[in-house]
This record gives structure tokens, sequence and C-alpha cells, in this order.
């Protein structure tokens, strides 16, 4: 008896069984990406990622909060999604939920000082102030108008 390979996901193993074959044909479905993605790095071969064409799409009004008249050119590119676009502050848009992730989840940081006390030893505590990050501000927000599936 042969003992069973379990380190490969349960997706990947389902998507398998369908008779997708990387070396055969390009990716078709979001499921067959890291499969092909897998095979393509075995083989020095480039690595492809998802348009937006494989996600259902969001109607969402765009808002810029530190400069709202500037238009904002951006690139995703990761694991999950390839875009490129531009957005206008106050417009709506049709955007996958891949870059709306991206969008929101930019932010800036607030800093402020912080006074602590620190063990100075035999029972005394010295206060001193650090700067430290207290919380972030957004940047961006993407509000749902509708959900196109």
């Amino acid at each position: 008896m042969k003992k069973e390979n379990k380190k490969e996901e349960p997706e990947v193993i389902a998507t398998m069984e369908e008779g997708y074959k990387p070396e055969d044909e390009l990716p078709t479905k979001l499921e067959h990406f890291p499969i092909y993605n897998k095979w393509a790095r075995k083989n020095k071969l480039p690595v492809k990622c998802p348009t937006e064409d494989f996600y259902p799409k969001m109607k969402v009004r765009f808002q810029r909060f530190e400069q709202p008249t500037n238009v904002l050119k951006c690139r995703v590119r990761n694991k999950d999604i390839d875009w490129a676009g531009q957005l206008i502050p106050g417009c709506v848009y049709e955007l996958c939920m891949p870059v709306i992730k991206w969008l929101t989840g930019l932010s800036e940081p607030i800093y402020a000082e912080v006074k602590i006390q620190n063990d100075a030893g035999g029972g005394r505590y010295v206060e001193k102030t650090e700067t430290k990050q207290v919380g972030e501000r957004a940047r961006f927000s993407c509000q749902p108008m509708s959900f196109e599936g």
C-alpha cells in the first residue's frame, strides 16, 4: 500500500480530478491558477495572475480623503489579481473585490507621543515619552452602490 501525499491543498486535488492539465491549456477558472503557477515555477515559466474578468463586480463610489480632486492611477498585482486603472474621486465604478480590498486596506499611520512608566529598579518608576503608532487613517473609500454578480 502506498501512502498518499496529503501536502497538496484540497482545492488543488479537486481541480486535478476535473482533468485540468497546465501543460496543455491556460487557466480558465480561478481554481486553475494555483495549479498552473505551481507547474510554471517548476518548469521555469512565467506565472499568471487572474484578471478582473474572473471576479464578480461591485458598483462603488470612489472617494479620496487627502487629495479629493486628484485622479488616482494605480496598479494592483498580487496572487489574486492583475489590474491597472485610473479612478476619479466622486465617480461610480464597477470594481472587483480584490481591487476594493486593496484600496480600502491602504491607510496612513497616526503617531503620537505616549507616556510610559519604566521600572528603574529598587521599586522606582521612571516616566518617559515614546513616539508610537496609535491608529490609522484610511486613504480611500469605496462606498457600495450595488453588486453585479
